[in-house]
């Protein structure tokens, strides 16, 4: 979800004056050590909350831009946020006053002032603060949203126990619709707590297969009905309480409890109607897989389809920038902090090369998905848009040449069978579930045996090629490579730009070489606006074989 699209902040701690557009779904601030990263989620939770940091009331002779502290002119910090409300966002009865002042879109600004305690707010691009009357219907706004500050510092068992009341309201609402009597209540709370944490459990158990099943230490008698959440862990025949787990399992447990929490609040009678969660490091206290399975895991929370989170965090980490779908630089200079480079692949070059994160392969990169190389960028186009249409639930990359590479590289099928043959053995690497398949265009056929001849059979690689019964049949060999498969529609469409396409006696349509490579672009451009299902009348079979090839 995408609620808050753009931040500026001005003479808050490190950061003098910018503005961070355009922020993701799940958004990723690298950078070195105190280069400012943090204080991009801190000067948020004052924003939201009056606290810079976890039970830290805002300061403003601590929390102002120090290198201007000595200026003899007014002194101001300023929070601006900029929210898009998505179409899930409900303005429940009674809050009819608060839409009309604010709208869909809008920009909210905090300041502080030196010697004045209280903040205040202005709306939009006006001057003037908003009046008692207005302020009390902007407070009303930011209550139907949760803002959680996560620092990398705490427990994560601390965050789960401070939670149990949030988890306990939970049961008690499922259950007062489910047990009768009061001699079923507390079957009810067995019953109704293991519904709760399914998906908990079916996550921890897919990262750490070594843990059997979870419960919900629940109560069991009106005694203890009063009751602090924990969680038992089985592992062979024992079962262990959540505080006997390494910190990463801890973590995991945390950002699920959370998720949980922030998701079920959602329908309690529309209170909320969003959460935007600020998480420092989530890798930390992780090995390498379970931190992958987190990165997707975020990653997933944050692009939910009518979903209502929204993930910003600072990471030191590849697989939460590769898992992030906007990426920010941060760095220091002369104690200020700047936000730079947001290219996703120029990111991960530069705080590998500066040694934040790990050098990560091209083909490690989203290690949790398989992984579908192709020609070119029409190939890629079209086959990302189709599995798009066919093929939503699964998490799929589609990648070319240039894409893995960067820089001048080109594609082709010959630069791409030379790239093969010199990083297999980055392939062979890879997890089984998550294999490479290379799929090439039906003109390249010829190539298929000198691809296969780097793999074996056991290998998480497969090479296919399209083949002939994908043909439009009113395409011939003209027509090259991906354009073949195309739909009428999309050749329509592309042609009503280009005006390149003729057509033969028999019916069929032609195109000259030399026209060729326009008509390619306009169907690039016609493809990336998405497909229909029609679209992949001629496609749609051989598409399905291949999705049937995959974990």
């Amino acid at each position: 979800m995408k609620l808050i699209s753009e931040v500026t902040i001005d003479h808050f701690r490190s950061i003098r004056s910018k503005t961070i557009c355009d922020l993701g779904h799940f958004t990723a601030f690298a950078g070195l050590n105190n280069s400012g990263k943090s204080n991009v989620l801190r000067a948020l939770h004052a924003f939201f909350s009056d606290q810079t940091d976890i039970g830290v009331d805002f300061d403003f002779s601590r929390d102002y831009y120090c290198h201007d502290f000595k200026a003899k002119k007014a002194k101001r910090i300023s929070i601006s946020v900029k929210f898009d409300l998505p179409s899930s966002f409900k303005f429940r009865k009674g809050l009819e006053p608060v839409e009309n002042l604010l709208g869909r879109s809008f920009t909210l600004r905090k300041t502080w002032m030196r010697n004045n305690p209280l903040s205040s707010y202005y709306l939009n691009s006006s001057n003037v603060p908003v009046s008692h009357e207005q302020r009390a219907l902007i407070e009303q706004f930011l209550s139907l949203v949760t803002f959680r500050y996560i620092p990398n510092r705490v427990l994560p068992l601390d965050i789960i126990r401070d939670e149990h009341r949030a988890l306990r309201d939970v049961l008690v609402r499922r259950l007062a619709k489910k047990a009768k009597s009061k001699e079923d209540i507390f079957k009810s709370i067995g019953e109704t707590s293991a519904t709760l944490i399914k998906s908990l459990q079916s996550s921890i158990h897919e990262a750490c297969p070594e843990i059997g099943s979870i419960r919900l230490a629940t109560p069991t008698s009106w005694q203890d009905l009063i009751f602090a959440f924990g969680y038992k862990l089985k592992m062979d025949e024992s079962e262990l309480d959540d505080s006997a787990q390494g910190s990463g399992i801890q973590s995991f447990l945390m950002l699920e409890t959370l998720s949980l929490i922030d998701r079920d609040y959602f329908q309690k009678f529309g209170w909320k109607q969003a959460a935007i969660w600020a998480v420092e490091e989530p890798e930390s206290s992780l090995h390498t897989s379970l931190e992958a399975r987190v990165a997707a895991y975020l990653a997933d929370l944050a692009n939910e389809t009518e979903g209502r989170l929204q993930i910003l965090g600072t990471t030191h980490s590849d697989l939460m920038l590769q898992s992030a779908d906007r990426t920010v630089f941060v760095s220091m200079s002369k104690g200020e902090s700047s936000f730079g480079v947001t290219d996703k692949r120029a990111v991960l070059q530069e705080a590998a090369r500066l040694g934040i994160s790990r050098w990560t392969h091209p083909i490690h990169c989203n290690p949790l998905q398989p992984l579908i190389l192709v020609e070119g960028k029409f190939d890629w186009a079209f086959l990302e848009e189709a599995l798009k249409t066919i093929a939503q639930s699964k998490e799929i990359i589609v990648s070319y040449l240039e894409q893995l590479q960067g820089g001048g590289t080109t594609g082709g099928v010959d630069a791409l069978l030379q790239y093969i043959r010199a990083n297999a053995a980055a392939i062979k690497a890879r997890v089984t579930d998550a294999p490479v398949i290379i799929l090439l265009d039906w003109d390249a056929a010829k190539k298929e045996v000198e691809f296969k001849k780097s793999f074996g059979p056991s290998d998480p690689c497969k090479v296919l090629v399209w083949p002939e019964t994908a043909f439009n049949p009113k395409l011939g060999k003209a027509f090259h490579g991906i354009e073949r498969h195309m739909s009428d529609r999309i050749v329509d469409r592309a042609d009503s730009v280009a005006k390149v396409l003729g057509t033969k006696k028999d019916g069929s349509r032609t195109v000259s070489r030399d026209d060729y490579g326009a008509f390619k672009e306009e169907v690039f451009k016609v493809v990336k606006k998405g497909l229909k299902l029609k679209d992949l009348q001629y496609s749609k079979a051989f598409l399905d074989s291949l999705l049937n090839l995959l974990p």
